[in-house]
C-alpha cells in the first residue's frame, strides 16, 4: 500500500519505506468508499488533504437550474481539495463523488503542517500540486471565456499541438462524448462544428487522430473570440 501512497505527487522523491516511517508519525485515517458515493459537498468545511490510493472521484457543481455540471476527474494517486485547506474561506465549492470503488488517505491539517516542518521535500511537493492547480484554474477560465464551440474546438487542438511539441498529426485525448462534456455542449452541437472544420479544410479527423491542415486559420478563430 506505501508504494501506491509514494507514487502521490506529495511524496514525490520519497520512497515507500520513509512514506510509511513519515505516516506512523501523524494521524491519518485510510476510507474505502463505493461508486458514486458523495464524499464531501459543497460548501463543507476543508479541513483534512485527501490523497487518491485508488479509483477515481469527481467535482460536480450545481447551477440555480439544478442542472448537474461536472468540473473535473481526479486519479490516483493525486491529491484533492488541497487549495481549500488553508484558505480563509476555507469551504468546498463543489460536492466530491466516488466514479468507482475509492480509497482515500486523510491527512488532518495540524498533522500535514507538522509534516511541514519534519520533511522539507513534503512542503516542496505540496506548493507545487498548489501551483500547478492555479494554472490549470486559469486555463479553465480562459477556456469558459470563449463564446463559440468552434473558438473552444480551436482552442483544445492548439493545445494539443503544443502538448505535441508542434506536430501537426496527434492523437486525441478525449472521446466525443468527453468533450462535448468539457466543453459544456450536446454532441450532436460538437459533431456539427467538427464537421464543419472538417469541410473547411482546417482538420482531418480519422478515429482518434488528427491532423491539423490550416493552423492559420485556427488561430484566426481564437483571435477573433
Amino acid at each position: 500500500m506505501y508504494t501506491k501512497i509514494s507514487e502521490s505527487p506529495i511524496f514525490r522523491g520519497i520512497n515507500a519505506g520513509e512514506v510509511a516511517h513519515i505516516l506512523n508519525l501523524v494521524h491519518h485515517q485510510i476510507k474505502t468508499y463505493e461508486p458514486e458515493t458523495v464524499i464531501a459537498y459543497s460548501g463543507d468545511e476543508c479541513v483534512n488533504l485527501y490523497i487518491l490510493i485508488e479509483g477515481s472521484i469527481r467535482g460536480e457543481a450545481v447551477d440555480l437550474k439544478g442542472k448537474i455540471i461536472k468540473i473535473e476527474d481526479i486519479n490516483a494517486p493525486d491529491t484533492f481539495a488541497e487549495a481549500f485547506l488553508f484558505a480563509d474561506e476555507n469551504n468546498l465549492l463543489v460536492n466530491i463523488v466516488t466514479n468507482t470503488k475509492t480509497k482515500i488517505l486523510i491527512i488532518y491539517k495540524n498533522d500535514l503542517l507538522q509534516l511541514f516542518k519534519s520533511n522539507k521535500k513534503i512542503l516542496e511537493n505540496y506548493l507545487n500540486i498548489i501551483s500547478n492547480r492555479f494554472i490549470l484554474v486559469t486555463k479553465k477560465l480562459k477556456f469558459l471565456s470563449l463564446k463559440t464551440i468552434k473558438g473552444k474546438l480551436a482552442n483544445y487542438i492548439l493545445s494539443l499541438e503544443r502538448k505535441n511539441k508542434g506536430k501537426q498529426q496527434f492523437l486525441i485525448d478525449k472521446t466525443q462524448d468527453q468533450l462535448a462534456e468539457y466543453f459544456g455542449v450536446t454532441r450532436p452541437s460538437l459533431a456539427r462544428a467538427i464537421g464543419e472544420m472538417k469541410d473547411g479544410g482546417l482538420i482531418e479527423i480519422h478515429r482518434k487522430e488528427i491532423k491539423i491542415l490550416d493552423k492559420n486559420y485556427l488561430v484566426k478563430i481564437l483571435d477573433h473570440e
